[in-house]
């Protein structure tokens, strides 16, 4: 979906997920114009709903990295739309680490779950 917003509305589409799979998308064939900041749209993909919000980012907060999708096929037309954003992504990246080392820390503190007592799940078996 990122993909289809960047490429019609010739705009930055960050896309928003809870589990890691956010990314940034910009546009494939076309030349970024002088002022960026105006270009930006962010949606946040809502867990159980599949449903898409409009986020409001602040001014210069970290985003995600960019689609690895874009990076195949993007022209050399639209090479610099990321340069302006280099900065940000490695701040994301550098929170996001941060967050996935702190989590590691609190998950060998907690006790492994037993569920071989729990009659709750014998409907699966």
């Amino acid at each position: 979906m990122g993909h289809l917003i960047a490429c019609v509305y010739d705009m930055v589409c960050i896309d928003l997920t809870r589990y890691g799979f956010s990314e940034t998308f910009f546009p494939l064939r076309i030349a970024p114009p002088t002022n960026l900041i105006d270009r930006i749209i962010c949606v946040g993909g809502l867990a159980k709903s599949r449903h898409f919000v409009q986020v409001y980012l602040k001014s210069g907060c970290p985003i995600p990295p960019t689609s690895p999708e874009w990076n195949l096929y993007h022209t050399e037309l639209s090479e610099t739309w990321p340069d302006v954003f280099v900065d940000r992504m490695h701040e994301f990246e550098r929170l996001n680490n941060i967050d996935k080392i702190s989590n590691a820390e609190k998950s060998k503190l907690e006790p492994p779950i037993d569920l071989a007592g729990d009659s709750s799940f014998d409907i699966f078996i």
